[in-house]
């Protein structure tokens, strides 16, 4: 495992209030600017949900981790578009999503001006009555600082805890 070298003080607090912002953005419901101000054109976004099986079982030989999501730029922005469009069951009417975040590590990247950031995640999404969904993730992003000064987020692989989603879909960013 390579080495990984901790930020400063200020770096991690910028990261953190970034981190915050998304969240908020996402709570209001403010999908296109989330998309056009924080996330950069060559986006990975993926998440992993992963088979689990006994530690000696080797009869199967594929891959025991499965995407539930792989989306590039165009993906999230078709995704936004039909958030947008008032067509989506699941905003209609509208959720209760709220983000938490813990347990941030933030690490310089491999490149200069990116960041690696490690954190715990649960997201509760109340909808109707009786409707409530509740995830949990971790995530491992990268952030990097664009031309204009601003953080970025170009890569995040959200580790889904569950072997099977119990809620309705993840259309909403994790």
């Amino acid at each position: 495992m390579e080495e990984l070298n901790p930020v400063s003080h200020e770096i991690y607090i910028e990261v953190q209030q970034a981190l915050f912002k998304e969240t908020r953005m996402l709570r209001e419901e403010r999908w296109r600017e989330w998309l056009e101000t924080m996330v950069e054109k060559d986006i990975v976004y993926l998440a992993i949900v992963s088979q689990l099986r006994y530690r000696k079982d080797n009869r199967y030989t594929g891959a025991k981790d499965v995407p539930s999501l792989d989306e590039n730029w165009a993906g999230l922005d078709r995704r936004v578009a039909q958030m947008e469009s008032g067509l989506q069951w699941t905003t209609d009417p509208a959720e209760r999503v709220r983000h938490f975040i813990t347990n941030l590590e933030v690490f310089e990247g491999k490149k200069p001006n990116e960041y690696i950031v490690y954190s715990n995640c649960q997201t509760v999404r109340n909808r109707r009555v009786y409707e409530e969904m509740t995830y949990c993730y971790g995530r491992n992003d990268v952030w990097r600082r664009s031309a204009d000064g601003k953080l970025r987020l170009c890569r995040r692989e959200v580790d889904v805890d569950e072997r099977f989603v119990s809620g309705k879909n993840h259309n909403f960013p994790m």
